[in-house]
C-alpha cells in the first residue's frame, strides 16, 4: 500500500488539473481552493516519499513531469481569463520550458531506450516551480481577497525570470 501513495499523489495532480476551469466555472472555489492546494504540495511530497520509501517509477517519473505542466498550464489558462491577463506570461514560457525539454528528450533517444531516468530537471527547474506554484496559489487567492494583489505582479516577474534561467539552463544542458 505505502508503495502506491506516491504515485496516487501525482495522479491526483494531473486530474486537479483538469477540474479547475470546471470549478472556476461552476463558482465552487471553496472546494477549488482545497484542491487546488493540496496539489499543489503533492507536487513536494510525493517526490520526497518515493525516495524515502525507495519506491520510485517510471509511471512516477514521467506522470510528475506531466503533472506539474498539466497544473501550471491549467491554472494558467483559466487565470488569465478570471484573475490577470499577466498569466499569459507566465503560460508561454512554461510552454516553451516544455517543449524545450521535449526535444532534448527526443533528441537523445529516451523513448527508444525507455531511458526515464534522464530528466531535465534542476536546482533552477525545481525553484522555478515552487515560484511557479506560488504565484499560482496567491494569483487563487486574489480572486478572493484584492488585498494579495500586491504580491501578484512581482511574483509573476520573480516566475518569469527563473522560467527564462530554467530556459536557458535546460537548452544549453548537456545529458
Amino acid at each position: 500500500m505505502k508503495k502506491n501513495i506516491p504515485n496516487f499523489l501525482t495522479t491526483y495532480r494531473l486530474i486537479v488539473s483538469i477540474f479547475i476551469p470546471i470549478l472556476f466555472y461552476y463558482n465552487k472555489y471553496n472546494l477549488l481552493g482545497i484542491l487546488f492546494t493540496i496539489a499543489l504540495f503533492s507536487d513536494a511530497v510525493d517526490g520526497i516519499l518515493a525516495r524515502k520509501w525507495k519506491v520510485t517509477s517510471n509511471y512516477g517519473k514521467i506522470a510528475d513531469a506531466i503533472g506539474d505542466k498539466l497544473l501550471a498550464l491549467s491554472a494558467c489558462t483559466t487565470f488569465i481569463i478570471v484573475i490577470d491577463k499577466n498569466f499569459l506570461i507566465i503560460l508561454l514560457l512554461e510552454i516553451i520550458i516544455a517543449l524545450v525539454n521535449f526535444s532534448k528528450y527526443i533528441l537523445n533517444h529516451n523513448f527508444k531506450n525507455k531511458n526515464f531516468d534522464n530528466q531535465n530537471s534542476s536546482i533552477y527547474g525545481k525553484i522555478k516551480t515552487w515560484f511557479l506554484f506560488i504565484s499560482l496559489f496567491i494569483g487563487f487567492l486574489c480572486y478572493k481577497f484584492s488585498k494579495f494583489k500586491i504580491l501578484l505582479i512581482p511574483l509573476i516577474m520573480i516566475t518569469a525570470i527563473l522560467q527564462i534561467i530554467t530556459i536557458i539552463n535546460y537548452a544549453i544542458k548537456k545529458e
